[in-house]
C-alpha cells in the first residue's frame, strides 16, 4: 500500500486574500505533481484534504491530471498545526492506497511519525508542491520510496 503526502502547491499571501488560494505558481506545482503521479502509476482510490482552499485547490488539480476516479474527501485533523498522532490509526487502517494533499508542517511530522516513530518536520521537509511517497510492508512498517519537490519533478517529466 502506498501512501502519497503532497504539500499544496504555492498559495497567495494572506494579505493579498485571506482564504490562501493557490497562486498560478501554485496551479501549476498541482498539477506537475499529478502529472508526475500519473507518470509513475500512482492509483490512489481516495483523496483526503483539509478544509483550507489550497489544500482542496491542489487535490483537485492532481486528481484532474490522474485522469482515474478518484474519491476527494476533505477531513478534520489535517490542518497545518494538528497532531499526525492524532490520525496514525486511520493512517494504520487504509488498505488501498491514498494521497493526502495538505499542509506542513502536518504532513512532514506524519512522515517521521511512520519512518522514525516521532513527529519531526525537520527530518523532512517539504517544498510547496512537494511529494512523499510511502510504502506500508506490514502494520507500523513504513519505508520512504520517493521524496521530490516540484523543480525535480520538472526534470523527471
Amino acid at each position: 500500500m502506498f501512501l502519497y503526502l503532497v504539500r499544496h502547491g504555492e498559495a497567495v499571501d494572506e494579505a493579498e486574500s485571506p482564504e490562501r488560494p493557490l497562486s498560478l505558481r501554485g496551479k501549476q506545482e498541482a498539477a506537475l505533481t499529478g502529472q508526475f503521479l500519473k507518470a509513475i502509476g500512482a492509483k490512489p482510490k481516495l483523496c483526503l484534504c483539509s478544509d483550507k482552499l489550497r489544500s482542496r485547490q491542489t487535490a483537485g488539480r492532481i486528481v484532474e491530471e490522474l485522469g482515474i476516479p478518484v474519491k476527494i474527501e476533505q477531513r478534520k485533523g489535517l490542518a497545518p498545526k494538528d497532531s499526525p498522532e492524532g490520525f496514525l490509526e486511520e493512517v494504520e487502517s487504509f488498505a488501498d492506497d491514498r494521497l493526502i494533499a495538505g499542509h506542513s508542517p502536518f504532513l512532514p511530522r506524519l512522515a517521521g511519525l511512520l519512518l522514525c516513530g516521532r513527529a519531526d518536520a525537520d527530518a523532512f521537509p517539504m517544498a510547496p508542491g512537494g511529494l512523499i511517497r510511502l510504502e506500508r510492508r506490514g502494520r507500523g512498517a513504513w519505508s520512504l520510496s520517493i521524496a521530490i519537490s516540484p523543480a525535480e519533478i520538472v526534470e523527471f517529466l
